[in-house]
């Protein structure tokens, strides 16, 4: 691992987010010492009854994707194959633990790994989507006469609020015609597209591209309907909701209300923090997306009128209450399942080689069947 090129773009990455954050976000050293000393971290106790019921949410939501492999059964129960999911992508950088949770799933279900893989990306898409539904929301809502976080901003915009929930609206609109166009189309179609696109690519590391590309979408196949796709981001909106929720009540324990001047616009704040920093979860950065949460959700707050100081303790606080039971109780389980973290790592890394390894010889026949039929 440690000789992967991604794996040192992620520590790079990290450490920059790190810097930035440190560098631009703290003016005053003694400012920095107040949030942390009247910050009251008790708050993240109770918050985590809000992050164990979004998980069962993305339990619930992954049972219905995994319904056409599983024959709509299971033989054991799935929350804690989630729950170690998540604890190898906080401990594995390169997002290793989503393959390792299709794997974990495929040892405990007899199914195939790469086709569960597809339901995870496609849970990943939806969390996109909900995520930036929600932000279009609280966009909305500001529009339509309530006070709103987002008031101040609106009136350096040019056109104002309208163009701002434009604004808002387009990302979600954007993101959700991509999904719904491949959810659409058949895969040998999306294959064609990909294959098209990448043309000025030699053809094996194409195959590898496109093979990687097709195996990220086969998920797909539960949702070929618009009314699958819906069902899907509905059900990824309460996995959301709940997980702001767990951030808004660490928020109570520090000095973020007193920046608003209402309630809703509060509210609105943790939900664009949320948003941010989980977004950002696509830059590079090592396992558990350290540094680029802290830094993009710090910096939506500090954005939106919040100090430095205090945004940047509270995004740690909220990370680390994220990062910290999830893994214990991850590897709890493991410990249990009399399972090694280790040998789901290689599992998982072996069965992407192989799906590499069939799709560059499926590449390899193409190439040769064309040479023979000039």
């Amino acid at each position: 691992m440690i000789k992967s090129r991604a794996f040192w773009i992620g520590l790079v990455g990290s450490v920059v987010f790190l810097g930035i954050m440190a560098v631009f976000l703290v003016d005053d050293l003694a400012e920095l010492q107040d949030a942390l000393r009247e910050a009251n971290f008790a708050y993240a106790v109770p918050s985590l009854a809000f992050y164990a019921l979004a998980l069962w949410f993305r339990t619930v939501r992954w049972r219905y994707l995994l319904n056409p492999i599983t024959n709509g059964q299971t033989k054991r129960a799935l929350f804690p194959v989630v729950v170690v999911g998540y604890m190898a992508n906080n401990l594995i950088p390169l997002r290793i633990g989503e393959l390792m949770r299709a794997y974990y799933l495929a040892l405990r279900e007899d199914v195939s790994t790469m086709a569960t893989f597809g339901t995870v990306a496609i849970e990943r898409a939806t969390d996109v989507i909900a995520l930036l539904l929600l932000v279009a929301v609280v966009a909305v809502f500001g529009a339509i006469g309530l006070e709103s976080t987002v008031g101040t901003i609106a009136e350096s915009v040019p056109g104002g609020m309208p163009v701002l929930v434009i604004g808002a609206l387009l990302p979600f609109l954007g993101v959700f015609t991509i999904v719904a166009y491949v959810v659409i189309v058949s895969p040998s179609t999306t294959r064609k597209l990909l294959a098209g696109m990448l043309f000025f690519i030699p053809m094996r590391l194409k195959a590898r591209i496109v093979g990687m590309g097709i195996n990220l979408i086969s998920g797909l196949t539960v949702i070929r309907t618009w009314r699958g796709l819906m069902k899907v981001v509905i059900l990824s909106l309460p996995v959301w909701i709940a997980e702001i929720a767990m951030y808004y009540v660490i928020a109570l324990g520090f000095d973020i209300r007193s920046a608003f001047d209402s309630q809703f616009e509060f509210i609105a704040a943790i939900v664009a923090f949320g948003a941010a920093a989980n977004l950002a979860g696509v830059m590079p950065s090592t396992a558990g997306s350290l540094g680029a949460f802290d830094l993009f959700g710090a910096a939506a707050l500090t954005a939106l009128g919040l100090n430095g100081e205090t945004a940047l303790v509270y995004a740690l606080t909220v990370h680390l209450a994220l990062w910290g039971p999830v893994t214990a109780v991850g590897a709890l389980l493991l410990v249990v399942d009399k399972t090694s973290m280790a040998n789901l790592a290689r599992g998982a890394r072996s069965a992407r080689r192989r799906a590499t390894a069939t799709d560059i010889g499926r590449a390899d026949a193409k190439s040769q069947t064309a040479e023979s039929n000039p």
